[in-house]
């Protein structure tokens, strides 16, 4: 089963908060990344990638989820 961002995120040991700093956004905008609620970048599903050492297709997000161009 694939795991949400939130849950890799998580085990981590990152708050939303950490994650939006070191990805220099907005709390408020990365936890809608999180929920599906706003659509991801590109150059930050990279950036998200790279801090969590994981692979684009390991995580799953909401359905909503869309990386814009």
């Amino acid at each position: 089963m694939e795991k949400t961002l939130a849950e890799i995120r998580e085990e981590n040991k990152m708050s939303q908060k950490d994650m939006a700093e070191m990805l220099g956004i907005g709390i408020s905008t990365y936890c809608q990344y999180e929920t599906g609620k706003r659509s991801v970048p590109v150059e930050v599903v990279e950036n998200i990638t790279n801090i969590l050492n994981i692979n684009k297709n390991d995580i799953f997000l909401p359905t909503k989820f869309t990386v814009s161009k």
